[in-house]
C-alpha cells in the first residue's frame, strides 16, 4: 500500500494485490471492486472513484505496440532495400547502354574482334 498525507487527512494512493498462480483474475477483480465500493460508500449505479489495473492487460498492450513497431520497421527496411536495388539496377543499365553504344561505334569504323 502506498499513501499520501494531506494535512490531518491520510489517503491511500495505491494498493497492490498479488494472487496465486492460476487464480481467476476477473473474479478477484470483481471482489476487490465490490469491497472498495462498499468501503468508500459508493451508491449502486454510481461512478467508481478508483481504477483497477491488471498487469496482464498492460503487458498485452505493450506486446501489441511492440508488434506494430516491428511491422513498421520491416516496412521501412523493405522500402529502403527496394530503393537501393532500383538504384543499382539503374547504374548497371546506364553502364551497359554506354558500353553497347561504344561497341557499335567501333564496329561501324571497322574494328575487328580481338582474340586473347
Amino acid at each position: 500500500m502506498l499513501g499520501q498525507t494531506q494535512g490531518k487527512q491520510r489517503r491511500v494512493g495505491t494498493i497492490s494485490v498479488k494472487t496465486a498462480d492460476g487464480a481467476d483474475m476477473k473474479a478477484i477483480e470483481e471482489k476487490i471492486k465490490e469491497l472498495l465500493r462498499q468501503r468508500m460508500k459508493v451508491q449502486p449505479g454510481g461512478e467508481d472513484p478508483f481504477t483497477i489495473r491488471n498487469l496482464t492487460e498492460i503487458l498485452q498492450a505493450q506486446e501489441a505496440a511492440s508488434r506494430v513497431l516491428t511491422l513498421l520497421l520491416g516496412a521501412v527496411a523493405s522500402v529502403s532495400l527496394m530503393v537501393g536495388g532500383i538504384g543499382i539496377m539503374n547504374i548497371m543499365l546506364v553502364s551497359v547502354t554506354e558500353r553497347t553504344r561504344e561497341i557499335g561505334l567501333r564496329m561501324a569504323v571497322g574494328a575487328r574482334a580481338t582474340t586473347s
